[in-house]
């Protein structure tokens, strides 16, 4: 690494070639396809659809979550102690791109004209075997991304492809709302039936790309040619849970996405039954898909500027900037979401767009100082452990948030039987959506003000740890 102009830049060993980049970010846009579906659409196909109580659909989804937490550090544990010829993340990738495409279909493979109960219980037992498939790849997977490079701003450029890439996944759930709305199904939720199908085969394909052309940094397989004690699993933990910058990004998604999660859903029953009294037809769908396509297009154009900035004002200054321009979207929901206007939703969105750059980028970009920080003061390499608990601390508050968002949905009054709603129930609807992730976003900013690593002390923990393996 070199310094000129009072920043370091990037050796040619530590570059990671544009290939190899998109290889590893194609693997994103399989993580946002079966997160996003499947969070976009549980309560229009099971609650809108089928007529599942929504507070019986959080408690489905507290319970997946918790499940999904549980698994995620045995699965952290497992990648890191894993030895093969192929490295110890790509082996799972590769069993992970089976399990998700499979268990994800399932969900919306469900019979008709049965109970609540039975579709119930159909949505919980296929979350829970779902959830063990994400786990299966997403683990080792983020762990990976931690792996490709050990340098500040490679780092950032390696988060920002995989943000894009990622945003391939958030288009396909914007089309849903349109392609589930086609008069040539019954309704959606036998469209979405068919559509899983897709679906499932792109996640398959787009999970098993990483597993083939990643690699990781030799860095960061120093030591693991040789056998070494196994940490014991409740140790590893501990001691990642000790590691200040590690919790504060981990706080920083959990308490910016927590807002937007739980009442995330909101955002269709307010285009529905607020915009288009009821209306369930390809007009309010087209809105819909409109306002899906706002925020990937605008977070593909955000994330080459923001990582352009960070390298000027530095990483932790670009988040903020970035959650304010977010919740200043958030606030313009309320004006925003007009009946007649109704395309004019789509500014809010490009606005939250922006926001949500910063969550996927930077955090990403910063965790990996993190690991190198636990790595000066333990001596271990972990990042799968890391990657795992950073998933179990953001799934614990996922499992929260819908759980939450279905009593708001039940308080607001919302009567699924109803094609047009009550005045009451359309008026805390725009309030919760509008408030609720404002205030997430702003405690966000607070947050972010604490992060403790800057560039200057990034390079010399690497500093300092590479003289430790010299010698």
């Amino acid at each position: 690494m070199r310094v000129s102009g009072g920043h370091h830049q990037t050796a040619i060993e530590d570059k990671v070639p544009f290939s190899r980049k998109v290889g590893y970010g194609t693997g994103m846009l399989g993580y946002a396809l079966m997160i996003q579906v499947y969070m976009q659409f549980y309560n229009p196909i099971f609650n809108d659809c089928l007529g599942v109580d929504p507070v019986w659909i959080g408690w489905v989804i507290l319970a997946s979550r918790l499940w999904d937490a549980f698994t995620d550090p045995v699965m952290g544990s497992i990648t890191d102690n894993t030895h093969s010829r192929f490295g110890r993340r790509r082996p799972w990738l590769a069993v992970g791109a089976v399990a998700c495409a499979v268990s994800f279909a399932a969900i919306w493979w469900f019979p008709r004209g049965h109970s609540d109960l039975f579709y119930f219980m159909w949505f919980l037992v296929t979350s829970l075997i779902f959830y063990v498939a994400f786990t299966i790849f997403s683990v080792p997977y983020i762990a990976l991304g931690m792996e490709l490079t050990p340098d500040y701003h490679e780092r950032t450029s390696v988060m920002a492809y995989r943000g894009i890439l990622q945003q391939g996944g958030f288009f396909v759930v914007a089309s849903l709302y349109l392609l589930t709305s086609l008069d040539r199904f019954a309704d959606r939720a036998d469209a979405m039936r068919w559509n899983s199908l897709w679906i499932s085969g792109l996640i398959f394909v787009v999970i098993l790309i990483p597993a083939v052309f990643s690699r990781e940094h030799p860095s960061s397989l120093v030591d693991r040619k040789k056998e070494r004690a196994k940490v014991p699993l409740l140790t590893s933990m501990k001691e990642t849970l000790s590691n200040w910058p590690f919790l504060n990004m981990a706080l920083v998604t959990i308490v910016s996405l927590l807002g937007l999660m739980m009442v995330g859903s909101l955002g269709y029953y307010i285009t529905v039954y607020h915009m288009f009294g009821g209306d369930k037809g390809v007009a309010s769908g087209a809105v819909l898909t409109a306002v899906g396509y706002a925020i990937p297009i605008a977070t593909m154009i955000s994330i080459p500027l923001l990582n352009m900035l960070s390298r000027k004002i530095g990483k932790r200054s670009t988040m903020l900037i970035a959650f304010g321009i977010a919740t200043v979207g958030t606030l313009l929901a309320w004006p925003c979401y007009s009946p007649v206007y109704p395309y004019l939703s789509i500014l809010p969105a490009v606005l939250l767009g922006t926001g949500s750059a910063a969550a996927y980028v930077f955090v990403n970009a910063m965790l990996p100082d993190a690991v190198d920080l636990d790595e000066l003061k333990t001596g271990e390499r972990r990042e799968g452990m890391f990657s795992a608990v950073y998933s179990w601390m953001f799934k614990i508050g996922a499992a929260i948030a819908p759980m939450v968002g279905g009593y708001v949905l039940r308080g607001t009054g919302f009567d699924a039987e109803l094609a047009v709603q009550q005045p009451g129930t359309i008026f805390w609807m725009r309030v919760c959506f509008t408030v609720i992730p404002a205030l997430s976003l702003t405690a966000a900013m607070a947050l972010v003000l604490s992060y403790p690593i800057t560039e200057k002390r990034s390079y010399e923990i690497r500093k300092e740890l590479e003289v430790r393996r010299s010698a």
